[in-house]
């Protein structure tokens, strides 16, 4: 089934198991959220048959193609194929990584008379120290099916000598006096918001595109010297007495050496 984007008109084929016309589809292209059963594409007309054509008479002379051009579609196929298996087996290593756990900080061996939980904390606050956050800002914004939300928004810089994965923070809502409102919020990096999307978007719809494994394997590994990374952090329904907030880098990974 093909479906088209009222935005950009592109255009997306959708097997039909998926369509579900109360359901709202995202386009890749340029992030517009609609319904699936308004942009369903008028059915294709099937093509006219090309008539048979005609059997060249017996005596007639026909010069047989090379080998390359006979074998042209099955070459191509095949090194398609091979790309394919190539990519796709790439994504399920790093994938794999990410899957394992990528929240949780790496630490050294434990050295003798050294405590191990201390030194795993000691590992954390080294690799938190190599990441600094920059372009902080917070707003507020109308959501149309929540209400009022604070956001806030920045960039992860890696500031080490070493490609990073994994940046996770960790963001608060503080009152006058310093004091936590709330629960704090960690996130992953690598997922930006746009500003239609955070006021169209539902709360499982935002926690879902934050939590985006694709777009965070993209974006938020293998992060070189100097690189950076956005992030957006959302707090449904803000606390009145919030008057501050407050933003930390809580974990991130050494990237494997390729």
């Amino acid at each position: 089934m093909l479906i088209v984007c009222p935005r950009c008109e592109t255009t997306f084929s959708l097997p039909d198991a998926l369509f579900k016309p109360e359901k709202k589809a995202r386009c890749s292209h340029c992030g517009l959220v609609f319904p699936m059963a308004a942009a369903q594409a008028p059915p294709q007309p099937e093509a006219e048959k090309a008539p048979a054509p005609k059997e060249p008479p017996a005596d007639s002379q026909k010069v047989k193609p090379s080998f390359f051009v006979r074998w042209r579609k099955a070459l191509v196929g095949g090194a398609a194929l091979l790309l394919l298996l190539a990519l796709g087996y790439g994504l399920w290593l790093t994938y794999s990584s990410y899957k394992d756990d990528p929240a949780k900080p790496s630490t050294a061996e434990t050295q003798p008379g050294q405590d191990a939980e201390a030194q795993a904390q000691a590992e954390v606050e080294r690799l938190s120290g190599s990441v600094s956050l920059d372009e902080i800002r917070q707003f507020q914004v109308d959501n149309t099916q929540i209400g009022k939300i604070t956001v806030i928004q920045g960039v992860a810089v890696n500031i080490s000598k070493t490609n990073k994965d994994f940046v996770i923070i960790e963001a608060r809502l503080l009152d006058a006096n310093g004091k936590t409102l709330g629960e704090p919020v960690q996130q992953l990096c690598g997922v930006p918001l746009t500003l239609f999307q955070l006021q169209s978007l539902s709360g499982e719809e935002l926690k879902s595109t934050l939590n985006n494994r694709i777009t965070i394997l993209t974006y938020n590994t293998n992060i070189a010297p100097g690189g950076k990374v956005p992030f957006v952090v959302v707090f449904p329904s803000p606390p009145a007495a919030m008057k501050k907030f407050e933003v930390r880098v809580i974990g991130v990974q050494e990237a494997a050496a390729s």
